[in-house]
């Protein structure tokens, strides 16, 4: 099934991608509308006795601005049945299972700004939906999301660069198979962080609203065969995974939810030894429900594979396709 997407990715990012978590999710999403759900309460200074939701709010804004809870203030807490399953944050490249979710939406100030979160109703899950002032808070969060996808620390990344840009369409020039394109000029930035001298390119809207991860590392395709299978998984270098499949809708999901930190490193391996690499796995032409499969690789290496590697880089691919689209 075709989709026009939002992420913003990346974030991102379906298992579902933005199904609530066992752990809070804090994902960079920028602005959604006021839902205006009636009377807002006094502000209340931390730190004060607060329920899981809104000490989720509270960690996830200090991760984003590296200030302490005292320095924060509460500023409203309302209940609100979320439309689906991303808290009613909607990101480019994100799947939202369509699902009523129980929460709140919690608005705190910090240093003179207020950001608005929202929440399921534990607080297992925490999305930053607004923030005034948003100057560097767009890069904070994506270091935030980098770090977490990779297993990295904060400190290990920088912000490269950030620049205004025109895209061509509402993809915000990141194609991904099997999902349509709005072709209308769509301003916005292009973020550059780096880590370990390994650059990972993000494209977001000139809001903030969608953002998607732009540094392609893997894709593949698995298409006939008896089964009829119709699969596509796009990954990149900064730990979002994208499934589509003609028969069912897509998934999302990140390298820190699916896969293991050795098979993360294994990857990492790989993207520093191999270069630029197309594998193709298919059966011979002529063959009856001819089964073809398909692997293009991006590393940033000179190595070439030896057939056990191609092998193993086949394996890897599927066993990740396979848990990204359960």
């Amino acid at each position: 099934m075709k989709k026009i997407f939002l992420l913003t990715i990346f974030l991102a990012l379906t298992f579902s991608a933005c199904a609530p978590q066992a752990e809070p999710t804090r994902q960079p999403v920028f602005p959604v509308e006021d839902s205006n759900m009636g009377p807002k309460p006094t502000r209340t200074p931390a730190p004060v006795e607060l329920t899981r939701a809104q000490r989720a709010a509270f960690s996830a804004l200090s991760d984003i601005t590296g200030l302490p809870a005292g320095q924060m203030t509460l500023v409203s807490t309302e209940a609100v049945t979320w439309p689906d399953g991303c808290l009613g944050v909607q990101r480019m490249g994100m799947m939202c299972t369509q699902v009523l979710v129980e929460g709140f939406k919690i608005v705190l100030e910090a240093d003179g700004k207020q950001y608005e979160f929202h929440t399921n109703e534990d607080g297992s899950a925490v999305l930053l939906a607004t923030g005034e002032g948003t100057t560097g808070l767009l890069e904070n969060a994506l270091i935030t999301q980098l770090a977490d996808n990779l297993g990295l620390d904060r400190n290990e990344i920088s912000v490269a660069s950030s620049s205004d840009v025109e895209f061509g369409d509402a993809c915000l020039g990141v194609p991904i198979p099997e999902i349509m394109c709005a072709q209308v000029v769509t301003p916005g930035k292009i973020i550059v962080l780096e880590a370990n001298g390994i650059p990972y390119e993000y494209h977001a809207s000139a809001d903030g609203s969608r953002i998607q991860p732009a540094t392609l590392a893997l894709t593949w395709k698995r298409d006939g065969g008896i089964a009829g299978f119709c699969d596509n998984m796009t990954v990149f270098l900064s730990g979002e995974v994208y499934t589509t499949t003609c028969k069912s809708d897509g998934r999302m999901g990140t390298f820190a939810t699916l896969i293991s930190q050795e098979e993360r490193d294994q990857f990492a391996a790989w993207i520093a030894e191999f270069g630029q690499v197309e594998l193709d796995a298919s059966d011979p032409e002529g063959v009856a429900d001819r089964m073809v499969v398909a692997l293009s690789f991006n590393g940033n290496g000179s190595g070439s594979l030896v057939p056990a590697d191609e092998e193993a880089l086949f394996q890897w691919a599927q066993a990740l396709y396979q848990k990204a689209s359960q």
